[in-house]
């Protein structure tokens, strides 16, 4: 079996970089939700999705009564079971199988859709939101005479990613449905929703 180590710390490199993202997003919206009516820091959690393996993200959102907010999200996926940081050629037969796994992050704007005066029933608040980022998917795959899954460039995509979705507020905290069009993947989260009101 003919290996090479090509992407050895690819993820760990992509979990630095989300990091340092992380943190210039929490500085920038702590300045822009003094200012805001309220504001929101949640976990997020995709699944598995077609050849996606599942993301772990963190976003944070200001929340305004009247006008766009600014929010910054992120998700990084891991490395799918059995994995050897490698490529396979020649004796690893066929490839039987591929999977990607995605780091994506987006910025944007935040717009009311339902305020805490409309006095709607079940949930206090409703804000829609839209963005442009960046992202990459690290391709996988699991071949005919092997169980383990290597690196398979072909399936490498990077480029633009749009990102959208719906953060419903309730009394302390807010679920938040979302899509990135990168990875083609539905998230969901929740989180901590602080009313400065």
């Amino acid at each position: 079996m003919m290996q090479t180590m090509t992407r050895k710390n690819h993820n760990a490199t992509w979990g630095y970089h989300f990091g340092a993202v992380a943190l210039i997003a929490l500085s920038i919206t702590a300045y822009s939700n003094a200012r805001a009516e309220s504001s929101m820091v949640d976990l997020t959690f995709s699944p598995t999705q077609s050849s996606v393996t599942p993301t772990v993200g963190i976003g944070v959102y200001s929340l305004k009564d009247v006008g766009p907010g600014f929010y910054m999200n992120g998700s990084l996926g891991g490395s799918p079971d059995s994995y050897y940081s490698g490529s396979c050629y020649y004796s690893c037969g066929s490839v039987t199988s591929t999977q990607q796994s995605a780091a994506v992050f987006a910025i944007g704007a935040t717009f009311p859709l339902v305020t805490s005066d409309m006095r709607v029933p079940i949930y206090r608040t409703l804000h829609s939101y839209v963005g442009l980022g960046y992202g990459s998917l690290s391709g996988y795959a699991q071949y005919a005479n092997s169980s383990y899954w290597y690196d398979y460039s072909s399936k490498d995509e990077s480029g633009v990613n749009v990102n959208g979705g719906f953060i419903f507020g309730f009394d302390g905290f807010a679920l938040n449905v979302g899509v990135n069009s990168l990875s083609k993947g539905l998230y969901f989260g929740i989180g901590i929703n602080t009313d400065k009101k």
